[in-house]
């Protein structure tokens, strides 16, 4: 979007996550607000949370979602304690198109979750060959999008790793965003990637309940199991609509 066209839009505020890029809306006469994700984690994210919600005049809604996505810190926390090390698994978040890491909200959630993040401290859009991720060899891959996930399972190089031969490959769900972009939608992602990575611990967890709730919740829209579908799974079709 270049600037003529946002200030056609005449917004009363913008909201950027690079602060070279509010220096120049704010330049513009333009009220921005920049909420960073350079080096996300759970504090971070809530504090993104709430700073919106000043912005916004919606404190009340803000601290509800600062403490649901608390409550799900702790679940998981409290969960996952007494694993051992040698028990917690090996992963990669992965984009395909090229092989990238994207986005850093995610890396928090591993580190999180004490899973061994095989790309260690490598910067987001970080490439990566294919014999690299097969040395590396994770036993579980995350897929950044729905699509990539077949990319993934049928390359020559990846089909051989353990990810993909245990058939631990899937897909972080996603709304307007993945939820492991650092946005509303990440306090969802702690929980959907702590029953991945840990399914035995997490297995009272029923990820549909728990969305349909978020979204009715903090969207104020209830979905159907076609929109939680296509969501969650990506399948279904169906186009669902945060506009409410």
């Amino acid at each position: 979007m270049n600037p003529e066209e946002l200030l056609a839009l005449r917004p009363d505020v913008v909201f950027a996550d690079v602060p070279a890029l509010a220096d120049q809306i704010q330049h513009l006469g333009v009220p921005t607000v920049c909420i960073t994700e350079e080096h996300p984690e759970l504090g971070q994210e809530i504090a993104a949370a709430k700073l919106v919600g000043q912005v916004l005049h919606k404190q009340q809604a803000a601290a509800a979602y600062a403490d649901y996505f608390n409550q799900n810190a702790n679940l998981v926390r409290q969960r996952i304690t007494s694993i051992p090390p040698a028990q917690r698994p090996s992963v990669l978040y992965l984009s395909t198109m090229p092989f990238r890491r994207n986005g850093s909200a995610m890396v928090w959630v591993l580190n999180f979750l004490g899973a061994d993040d095989v790309a260690g401290s490598a910067p987001p859009l970080t490439q990566f060959t294919t014999e690299q991720i097969l040395n590396w060899n994770p036993e579980y891959i995350i897929a950044h999008d729905p699509l990539d996930v077949s990319v993934i399972t049928h390359d020559d190089v990846l089909k051989n790793t353990r990810a993909v031969n245990s058939g631990h490959v899937t897909a972080i769900p996603q709304d307007l965003n993945e939820w492991g972009d650092f946005g509303v939608g990440d306090a969802l992602s702690l929980l959907w990637t702590a029953k991945d990575l840990y399914p035995q611990r997490f297995a009272d967890i029923d990820l549909m309940s728990q969305a349909r709730t978020f979204y009715a919740r903090f969207f104020h829209i209830n979905l159907s199991v076609s929109d939680l579908n296509e969501i969650l799974y990506g399948i279904g079709g169906s186009k669902v609509n945060f506009s409410h």
